[in-house]
């Protein structure tokens, strides 16, 4: 790992900043340090991560953690594709400014900067997750750890109040940003200059669905369709549908049968009964985003309720637009059309994962190639929508957090 410059700490961010553990920090001088995409450093302390992860108690409690150890284990290692003339290097110094209202997205972010090969600069979420402090914990106990003194030296994590000041600071000096968050958030952002050569990548606010091809569905037997509901399941609470890549919406597409939509809705609500821990919040919130999306939209056919756990709400015929219509903690919006062809009236830049159940890769393929799409950035199997990968909205994320350097 070559050094590229040195920064002193109070030239990055000592403005009404809270700096989350000094220790994490790392030393006074902050050494910005540049290496190839996945090097052995990077990996190995992906490795280590999850297998720290893997020790704390009651890590059960956590499913977005559990992921967290599975993802670190299957993004650790990469085959590379050796070719003399060219060599690729991190950029620099990568500054991420992540969500508020997602505990683990802070730390998935920090992992492609450090994979590919540069030092980062990581803005953590400002609400008290029980999942950020054990994340920042075993971070903690890896950086303190002799083999990864180069990473704690080089990488940090803060959290700050003056949005202008410390992020202007930042930005000034960094190679890359990255910024999570709503349209309102990105745009503001945006307003800070950073430096001519850096690039910026942005997460801005998205919206995701499902689609389930009736003529496949009706085929399954009762366990395949408790299977399905349960991989539904994962999909659409793990994150309480705050994360972009969270349904909201289902789309039957084939003949209606009112009889099989019910059955799913009705497996769906067992299996939330028996596993998602509903507190007086979560009734709260999901009561209030029922009442805004009645007021807001005005046309709903139908509007089931399954206990408190799940909603299932009917929008009119006139209702396209639905971007801007959202569920939270187990709220979800269903419509049925006649062919997959007829998803694309629905489709706008915004939209990104499409969970499917029942369609052939070339059916989707043809759809995406036929029907001139600016949106739709994933297509997975229901039950993969929180997966998160090295393709993200649309961006290689690595080639884009790195530079070729060409070697003639």
């Amino acid at each position: 790992m070559g050094e590229q410059k040195k920064l002193k700490l109070e030239d990055v961010a000592m403005l009404d900043k809270k700096i989350i553990d000094c220790e994490i920090l790392g030393n006074k001088k902050f050494k910005i340090k540049i290496s190839e995409p996945f090097n052995n450093l990077a990996t190995n302390f992906l490795s280590d991560f999850s297998n720290e992860l893997r020790k704390f108690k009651k890590i059960n409690l956590y499913p977005d953690l559990i992921y967290l150890i599975f993802w670190c284990g299957k993004n650790n290692k990469i085959e590379k594709n050796i070719n003399m003339r060219y060599l690729r290097l991190g950029r620099g110094l990568i500054f991420h400014i992540c969500p508020s209202n997602v505990p683990t997205n802070f730390i998935y972010s920090f992992f492609f900067g450090l994979l590919s090969g540069n030092s980062n600069i990581v803005k953590i979420p400002s609400k008290n997750f029980k999942e950020k402090d054990i994340i920042l914990s075993v971070v903690k106990s890896l950086f303190n750890k002799k083999k990864y003194i180069n990473l704690k030296n080089s990488n940090c994590f803060i959290q700050y109040d003056d949005k202008n000041k410390t992020t202007k600071k930042i930005s000034s000096i960094c190679d890359g940003r990255v910024i999570w968050g709503g349209d309102e958030t990105i745009n503001e952002v945006r307003k800070t200059w950073i430096p001519e050569r850096a690039i910026e990548i942005t997460f801005s606010d998205r919206y995701s669905l499902s689609v389930i091809n009736l003529d496949e569905f009706k085929k399954e037997k009762s366990t395949q369709i408790k299977l399905l509901a349960k991989k539904f399941y994962y999909d659409g609470y793990m994150m309480n549908q705050l994360a972009c890549n969270s349904p909201h919406f289902v789309f039957w597409i084939g003949k209606k049968n009112k009889k099989l939509e019910e059955y799913f809705w009705n497996e769906l609500s067992k299996i939330v009964e028996k596993n998602f821990l509903f507190d007086n919040i979560h009734a709260v919130d999901k009561y209030t985003n029922l009442m805004e999306n009645i007021i807001t939209q005005k046309s709903f056919n139908n509007i089931k309720m399954y206990k408190n756990n799940l909603y299932v709400m009917e929008p009119g015929k006139q209702i396209i637009h639905i971007e801007n219509i959202r569920g939270v903690n187990g709220t979800f919006f269903q419509k049925n059309i006649s062919k997959i062809a007829d998803l694309k009236k629905f489709i706008t830049k915004k939209c990104q994962t499409v969970s499917y159940f029942g369609f052939t890769k070339d059916q989707l393929k043809f759809f995406l190639l036929n029907n001139n799409l600016l949106g739709i950035d994933r297509f997975v199997p229901i039950g993969k929508s929180l997966e998160i990968d090295m393709i993200w909205d649309g961006y290689d994320v690595v080639k884009s957090l790195s530079r070729v350097i060409s070697l003639e």
